[in-house]
Protein backbone atom coordinates (compact mmCIF):
# COMPACT_ATOMS: atom_id res chain seq x y z
CA UNK A 1 0.00 0.00 0.00
CA UNK A 2 1.52 3.69 -0.73
CA UNK A 3 0.50 5.69 2.01
CA UNK A 4 2.20 8.60 0.67
CA UNK A 5 -0.42 8.31 -2.34
CA UNK A 6 -3.48 7.90 -0.41
CA UNK A 7 -2.35 10.86 2.12
CA UNK A 8 -1.44 13.02 -1.07
CA UNK A 9 -5.04 12.26 -2.47
CA UNK A 10 -6.56 13.30 0.36
CA UNK A 11 -4.49 16.77 0.76
CA UNK A 12 -5.33 17.22 -3.14
CA UNK A 13 -9.23 17.49 -2.47
CA UNK A 14 -10.16 14.13 -4.38
CA UNK A 15 -11.98 11.58 -2.36
CA UNK A 16 -10.37 8.27 -0.53
CA UNK A 17 -12.00 5.11 -1.59
CA UNK A 18 -13.43 2.90 1.41
CA UNK A 19 -10.84 0.77 0.91
CA UNK A 20 -7.62 2.96 1.61
CA UNK A 21 -9.74 4.34 4.38
CA UNK A 22 -9.66 0.57 5.50
CA UNK A 23 -6.08 0.44 5.00
CA UNK A 24 -5.33 3.73 6.90
CA UNK A 25 -7.42 2.11 9.47
CA UNK A 26 -5.11 -1.04 9.81
CA UNK A 27 -1.68 0.61 9.81
CA UNK A 28 0.47 -0.73 12.76
CA UNK A 29 0.89 2.04 15.61
CA UNK A 30 4.61 2.57 14.28
CA UNK A 31 3.59 3.79 10.62
CA UNK A 32 0.75 6.55 11.86
CA UNK A 33 2.91 9.48 12.46
CA UNK A 34 2.32 10.60 7.98
CA UNK A 35 -1.65 10.02 8.77
CA UNK A 36 -2.00 12.38 11.96
CA UNK A 37 0.66 14.99 10.27
CA UNK A 38 -1.66 15.03 7.15
CA UNK A 39 -4.75 15.11 8.89
CA UNK A 40 -3.21 17.74 11.07
CA UNK A 41 -2.39 19.67 8.05
CA UNK A 42 -6.02 18.92 6.03
CA UNK A 43 -7.85 20.61 9.40
CA UNK A 44 -5.23 23.18 9.57
CA UNK A 45 -5.87 24.20 5.83
CA UNK A 46 -9.90 24.62 6.77
CA UNK A 47 -10.25 25.33 10.12
CA UNK A 48 -6.94 27.47 11.02
CA UNK A 49 -5.92 26.65 14.49
CA UNK A 50 -9.55 27.25 15.93
CA UNK A 51 -11.00 24.65 17.99
CA UNK A 52 -14.85 25.33 19.19
CA UNK A 53 -17.08 24.05 21.76
CA UNK A 54 -20.77 24.73 22.30
CA UNK A 55 -21.92 25.87 26.07
CA UNK A 56 -24.55 23.42 26.45
CA UNK A 57 -26.94 21.08 29.02
CA UNK A 58 -27.86 17.40 28.54
CA UNK A 59 -31.28 16.49 29.60
CA UNK A 60 -32.58 12.97 29.18
CA UNK A 61 -36.33 13.15 29.87
CA UNK A 62 -36.33 9.62 30.46
CA UNK A 63 -34.25 7.14 31.27
CA UNK A 64 -36.63 3.93 30.70
CA UNK A 65 -36.17 2.22 27.19
CA UNK A 66 -37.02 -0.97 26.14
CA UNK A 67 -34.13 -1.66 23.16
CA UNK A 68 -32.14 -3.24 25.38
CA UNK A 69 -28.88 -2.58 23.27
CA UNK A 70 -26.19 -4.36 24.49
CA UNK A 71 -23.69 -1.72 24.77
CA UNK A 72 -25.88 0.48 27.30
CA UNK A 73 -25.35 0.68 31.30
CA UNK A 74 -28.07 3.56 31.55
CA UNK A 75 -31.47 2.16 30.78
CA UNK A 76 -33.72 1.00 32.96
CA UNK A 77 -36.84 -1.35 32.05
CA UNK A 78 -40.61 0.57 31.62
CA UNK A 79 -41.90 -0.15 35.19
CA UNK A 80 -39.35 -0.18 36.73
CA UNK A 81 -39.33 1.44 40.23
CA UNK A 82 -36.38 3.85 39.43
CA UNK A 83 -37.75 4.92 35.66
CA UNK A 84 -38.92 8.89 35.63
CA UNK A 85 -40.34 10.61 33.18
CA UNK A 86 -39.41 14.63 33.07
CA UNK A 87 -42.68 16.73 33.17
CA UNK A 88 -42.51 19.94 31.10
CA UNK A 89 -41.82 22.15 34.24
CA UNK A 90 -39.06 19.72 35.52
CA UNK A 91 -37.16 20.35 32.11
CA UNK A 92 -37.93 23.79 31.95
CA UNK A 93 -36.05 23.93 35.70
CA UNK A 94 -33.98 22.04 34.91
CA UNK A 95 -32.39 23.96 31.65
CA UNK A 96 -33.00 27.20 33.96
CA UNK A 97 -30.13 25.72 36.32
CA UNK A 98 -27.24 26.97 33.78
CA UNK A 99 -28.19 30.29 32.90
CA UNK A 100 -26.20 31.65 29.56
CA UNK A 101 -26.33 28.14 28.09
CA UNK A 102 -26.61 28.28 23.82
CA UNK A 103 -27.72 24.78 23.22
CA UNK A 104 -29.70 22.35 25.36
CA UNK A 105 -29.61 18.42 24.01
CA UNK A 106 -32.68 16.31 25.07
CA UNK A 107 -33.25 12.87 24.46
CA UNK A 108 -34.80 9.57 26.64
CA UNK A 109 -35.25 6.07 25.93
CA UNK A 110 -37.83 4.23 24.25
CA UNK A 111 -40.35 4.43 26.86
CA UNK A 112 -44.19 2.85 25.80
CA UNK A 113 -45.46 5.59 28.76
CA UNK A 114 -44.11 8.45 26.65
CA UNK A 115 -45.97 9.59 23.93
CA UNK A 116 -45.15 12.15 21.46
CA UNK A 117 -48.02 14.65 22.59
CA UNK A 118 -45.64 14.81 25.71
CA UNK A 119 -42.31 15.52 24.06
CA UNK A 120 -43.88 18.16 22.30
CA UNK A 121 -44.89 19.39 25.57
CA UNK A 122 -41.38 19.43 27.35
CA UNK A 123 -39.91 20.84 23.76
CA UNK A 124 -42.26 23.82 23.67
CA UNK A 125 -42.25 24.15 27.52
CA UNK A 126 -38.22 24.68 27.05
CA UNK A 127 -38.81 26.71 24.02
CA UNK A 128 -41.19 29.06 25.26
CA UNK A 129 -39.31 29.76 28.63
CA UNK A 130 -35.65 29.94 26.15
CA UNK A 131 -36.24 30.82 23.08
CA UNK A 132 -32.62 31.84 21.88
CA UNK A 133 -31.69 28.03 23.73
CA UNK A 134 -30.87 26.00 20.52
CA UNK A 135 -33.09 22.53 21.35
CA UNK A 136 -30.88 19.76 19.76
CA UNK A 137 -32.43 16.24 20.42
CA UNK A 138 -33.86 12.56 19.76
CA UNK A 139 -32.12 10.04 17.51
CA UNK A 140 -33.49 8.58 14.49
CA UNK A 141 -34.23 5.99 16.42
CA UNK A 142 -36.40 8.19 18.46
CA UNK A 143 -38.36 9.57 15.60
CA UNK A 144 -39.18 6.21 14.17
CA UNK A 145 -40.56 5.59 17.79
CA UNK A 146 -42.35 8.31 17.73
CA UNK A 147 -43.84 8.37 14.23
CA UNK A 148 -44.98 4.26 14.64
CA UNK A 149 -46.48 5.44 17.94
CA UNK A 150 -48.56 8.65 16.86
CA UNK A 151 -49.77 7.31 13.46
CA UNK A 152 -47.59 9.75 11.63
CA UNK A 153 -45.29 9.64 8.91
CA UNK A 154 -41.60 11.10 9.71
CA UNK A 155 -41.94 13.76 7.76
CA UNK A 156 -45.20 14.74 9.96
CA UNK A 157 -43.34 14.33 13.42
CA UNK A 158 -40.24 16.30 12.19
CA UNK A 159 -42.73 18.92 11.23
CA UNK A 160 -44.70 18.79 14.30
CA UNK A 161 -41.87 18.83 16.60
CA UNK A 162 -40.18 21.82 14.02
CA UNK A 163 -43.66 23.52 14.76
CA UNK A 164 -42.98 22.85 19.23
CA UNK A 165 -39.54 24.67 18.65
CA UNK A 166 -37.52 22.13 17.81
CA UNK A 167 -34.20 22.88 16.35
CA UNK A 168 -31.77 19.65 14.78
CA UNK A 169 -31.62 16.18 14.90
CA UNK A 170 -28.82 14.07 17.37
CA UNK A 171 -26.81 11.39 14.98
CA UNK A 172 -26.96 9.02 17.37
CA UNK A 173 -28.56 5.66 17.13
CA UNK A 174 -25.76 4.95 14.15
CA UNK A 175 -23.68 2.97 16.23
CA UNK A 176 -22.03 0.64 13.65
CA UNK A 177 -24.08 1.41 10.24
CA UNK A 178 -23.16 -2.41 8.92
CA UNK A 179 -26.11 -4.20 9.61
CA UNK A 180 -24.39 -7.47 10.74
CA UNK A 181 -22.50 -5.27 13.42
CA UNK A 182 -26.14 -4.03 14.16
CA UNK A 183 -27.74 -7.44 14.64
CA UNK A 184 -25.30 -8.08 17.43
CA UNK A 185 -25.28 -5.30 19.41
CA UNK A 186 -28.64 -3.34 18.96
CA UNK A 187 -31.02 -5.90 16.84
CA UNK A 188 -33.70 -3.55 18.06
CA UNK A 189 -33.17 -0.72 16.66
CA UNK A 190 -33.11 0.38 12.80
CA UNK A 191 -31.37 -1.45 10.14
CA UNK A 192 -28.48 1.12 8.03
CA UNK A 193 -31.82 1.82 5.45
CA UNK A 194 -34.04 2.97 7.71
CA UNK A 195 -31.20 4.96 10.21
CA UNK A 196 -30.24 7.03 6.55
CA UNK A 197 -33.74 7.29 5.49
CA UNK A 198 -34.67 8.96 8.97
CA UNK A 199 -32.00 11.54 8.55
CA UNK A 200 -32.19 11.97 5.02
CA UNK A 201 -35.86 13.28 5.33
CA UNK A 202 -34.55 15.52 8.16
CA UNK A 203 -32.21 17.38 5.98
CA UNK A 204 -34.49 17.44 3.22
CA UNK A 205 -36.79 19.38 5.42
CA UNK A 206 -33.86 22.03 6.48
CA UNK A 207 -33.27 19.93 9.84
CA UNK A 208 -29.25 19.84 10.37
CA UNK A 209 -27.69 16.74 12.22
CA UNK A 210 -24.67 15.96 13.54
CA UNK A 211 -23.27 12.14 12.67
CA UNK A 212 -21.47 9.65 15.11
CA UNK A 213 -20.06 6.10 15.59
CA UNK A 214 -19.43 4.11 18.29
CA UNK A 215 -16.21 1.88 17.97
CA UNK A 216 -13.57 -0.51 20.12
CA UNK A 217 -16.25 -3.32 20.40
CA UNK A 218 -17.05 -5.93 18.12
CA UNK A 219 -15.92 -3.93 15.15
CA UNK A 220 -13.12 -4.25 12.50
CA UNK A 221 -11.31 -1.89 10.15
CA UNK A 222 -13.86 -2.63 7.25
CA UNK A 223 -17.18 -1.92 9.19
CA UNK A 224 -15.90 1.24 10.25
CA UNK A 225 -14.69 2.40 6.59
CA UNK A 226 -17.92 1.30 5.59
CA UNK A 227 -19.89 3.41 8.27
CA UNK A 228 -17.50 6.18 6.79
CA UNK A 229 -18.88 6.03 3.58
CA UNK A 230 -22.72 5.15 4.50
CA UNK A 231 -21.81 8.90 5.77
CA UNK A 232 -19.80 10.24 3.39
CA UNK A 233 -22.81 9.66 0.90
CA UNK A 234 -25.46 10.86 2.49
CA UNK A 235 -23.37 14.48 3.18
CA UNK A 236 -22.69 14.57 -1.25
CA UNK A 237 -26.70 13.96 -1.19
CA UNK A 238 -27.92 16.61 1.20
CA UNK A 239 -24.75 18.17 2.81
CA UNK A 240 -26.96 18.12 6.38
CA UNK A 241 -24.07 16.83 8.60
CA UNK A 242 -22.84 19.78 10.82
CA UNK A 243 -20.23 17.47 12.44
CA UNK A 244 -18.68 14.05 13.04
CA UNK A 245 -18.31 12.94 15.93
CA UNK A 246 -16.35 9.15 17.03
CA UNK A 247 -17.58 8.12 20.54
CA UNK A 248 -15.64 5.31 21.67
CA UNK A 249 -17.43 2.30 23.69
CA UNK A 250 -16.97 2.92 27.54
CA UNK A 251 -17.37 -1.12 28.91
CA UNK A 252 -16.70 -1.13 32.34
CA UNK A 253 -21.09 -1.62 33.58
CA UNK A 254 -22.28 -2.65 30.07
CA UNK A 255 -23.58 -6.14 29.10
CA UNK A 256 -22.13 -6.04 25.76
CA UNK A 257 -17.96 -5.19 27.51
CA UNK A 258 -18.90 -8.32 30.33
CA UNK A 259 -19.98 -10.75 27.66
CA UNK A 260 -17.31 -10.51 25.30
CA UNK A 261 -14.80 -9.48 27.76
CA UNK A 262 -14.08 -6.05 27.03
CA UNK A 263 -12.62 -4.89 30.01
CA UNK A 264 -11.11 -1.17 28.73
CA UNK A 265 -12.04 1.72 26.60
CA UNK A 266 -10.19 1.57 22.73
CA UNK A 267 -6.39 2.44 22.91
CA UNK A 268 -5.64 6.24 22.89
CA UNK A 269 -3.30 5.06 19.71
CA UNK A 270 -6.43 3.81 18.24
CA UNK A 271 -8.75 6.50 18.82
CA UNK A 272 -6.53 9.01 17.41
CA UNK A 273 -5.92 6.89 14.18
CA UNK A 274 -9.76 7.20 13.99
CA UNK A 275 -9.85 10.86 14.15
CA UNK A 276 -7.13 11.28 11.96
CA UNK A 277 -8.55 9.58 9.21
CA UNK A 278 -12.03 10.78 9.48
CA UNK A 279 -10.60 13.82 8.27
CA UNK A 280 -9.06 12.72 5.62
CA UNK A 281 -11.52 10.69 4.44
CA UNK A 282 -14.51 12.79 5.08
CA UNK A 283 -12.30 15.80 3.34
CA UNK A 284 -14.54 19.38 3.00
CA UNK A 285 -17.63 17.71 2.93
CA UNK A 286 -17.92 17.18 6.86
CA UNK A 287 -15.56 20.21 8.08
CA UNK A 288 -15.82 19.75 11.85
CA UNK A 289 -14.55 16.49 13.70
CA UNK A 290 -15.31 16.36 17.34
CA UNK A 291 -13.65 14.55 20.17
CA UNK A 292 -15.40 13.39 23.28
CA UNK A 293 -14.14 14.65 26.17
CA UNK A 294 -15.95 12.64 28.67
CA UNK A 295 -14.88 9.37 27.51
CA UNK A 296 -11.67 9.90 26.70
CA UNK A 297 -10.46 12.90 29.68
CA UNK A 298 -8.70 16.33 28.88
CA UNK A 299 -5.50 15.06 28.22
CA UNK A 300 -6.37 12.87 25.19
CA UNK A 301 -9.15 15.30 23.83
CA UNK A 302 -5.93 17.74 23.59
CA UNK A 303 -3.81 15.67 22.18
CA UNK A 304 -6.62 14.97 19.24
CA UNK A 305 -6.02 18.56 17.79
CA UNK A 306 -3.18 17.15 16.44
CA UNK A 307 -5.16 14.58 14.77
CA UNK A 308 -7.63 16.51 12.88
CA UNK A 309 -9.71 17.69 15.89
CA UNK A 310 -11.36 20.87 15.84
CA UNK A 311 -14.46 20.62 18.02
CA UNK A 312 -14.01 19.72 21.92
CA UNK A 313 -18.01 19.19 22.35
CA UNK A 314 -20.03 20.51 25.10
CA UNK A 315 -19.89 21.48 28.34
CA UNK A 316 -22.81 18.54 29.04
CA UNK A 317 -23.26 19.83 32.91
CA UNK A 318 -25.59 16.60 32.95
CA UNK A 319 -24.15 13.74 30.87
CA UNK A 320 -25.98 10.17 31.99
CA UNK A 321 -25.11 7.60 29.56
CA UNK A 322 -20.95 7.41 29.73
CA UNK A 323 -21.37 8.09 33.19
CA UNK A 324 -23.19 5.19 33.88
CA UNK A 325 -21.43 3.15 31.53
CA UNK A 326 -18.61 4.07 34.01
CA UNK A 327 -16.86 6.90 32.83
CA UNK A 328 -13.80 8.21 34.51
CA UNK A 329 -13.74 11.79 33.27
CA UNK A 330 -16.68 13.89 34.79
CA UNK A 331 -19.70 15.00 33.25
CA UNK A 332 -19.30 18.73 33.22
CA UNK A 333 -17.08 21.22 32.03
CA UNK A 334 -17.54 25.18 32.62
CA UNK A 335 -16.92 27.37 29.19
CA UNK A 336 -13.79 28.26 31.13
CA UNK A 337 -11.99 25.26 31.07
CA UNK A 338 -12.89 24.18 27.66
CA UNK A 339 -11.00 27.61 26.51
CA UNK A 340 -8.23 26.76 29.12
CA UNK A 341 -7.98 23.07 27.72
CA UNK A 342 -8.05 24.74 23.98
CA UNK A 343 -5.67 26.62 24.88
CA UNK A 344 -2.85 24.51 26.41
CA UNK A 345 -3.63 22.61 23.10
CA UNK A 346 -1.84 25.38 21.01
CA UNK A 347 -5.10 26.67 19.53
CA UNK A 348 -7.59 29.55 19.48
CA UNK A 349 -11.04 28.92 21.30
CA UNK A 350 -14.02 29.64 19.24
CA UNK A 351 -17.61 29.54 21.54
CA UNK A 352 -20.39 28.42 19.00
CA UNK A 353 -23.64 27.58 18.67
CA UNK A 354 -25.22 23.95 17.46
CA UNK A 355 -24.88 24.69 13.79
CA UNK A 356 -21.28 25.88 13.99
CA UNK A 357 -21.69 29.71 14.16
CA UNK A 358 -18.93 31.43 15.64
CA UNK A 359 -20.24 33.54 18.93
CA UNK A 360 -18.66 36.01 20.82
CA UNK A 361 -16.16 33.79 23.38
CA UNK A 362 -17.59 36.56 26.29
CA UNK A 363 -20.85 36.72 25.65
CA UNK A 364 -21.88 34.87 28.34
CA UNK A 365 -21.80 36.34 32.68
CA UNK A 366 -18.98 35.29 34.48
CA UNK A 367 -21.46 33.00 36.56
CA UNK A 368 -22.58 31.23 33.57
CA UNK A 369 -19.14 30.33 31.69
CA UNK A 370 -17.25 29.30 35.32
CA UNK A 371 -20.09 28.10 37.49
CA UNK A 372 -22.00 24.67 37.53
CA UNK A 373 -24.94 24.59 39.16
CA UNK A 374 -26.88 22.22 40.24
Amino acid sequence: MDIDRILKKALDGDLLSRGEAEALLALPRDRRAPVHAAADRLNRELNGLRVSYVFNRNINFTNACSAACAFCAYRVEPGDEEAYVLTPAEAVELAGRTPGIDEVCMVGGLNPAVTLDHVLAIFAAVHEAYPHVHIHALSPMEIEWYSKRSGLTVRQTFRKLVEAGYGSLCGTAAEILVDEVRRLICPSKLSTARWVEIVRTAHELGIRSTSTILFGHIETAAHVAEHLRVLRDLQVQTGGFTEFIPLPFVPYRTPLGRARGIREIAAKEDVLLLYSVSRLFFGRLIPNVQVSWCKLGLEVAIESFACGVNDLGGTLLEENITRSAGGRHGQALTVGQMADAIRRGGRVPVRRDTLYHQLNEHASTPAASDKVTE
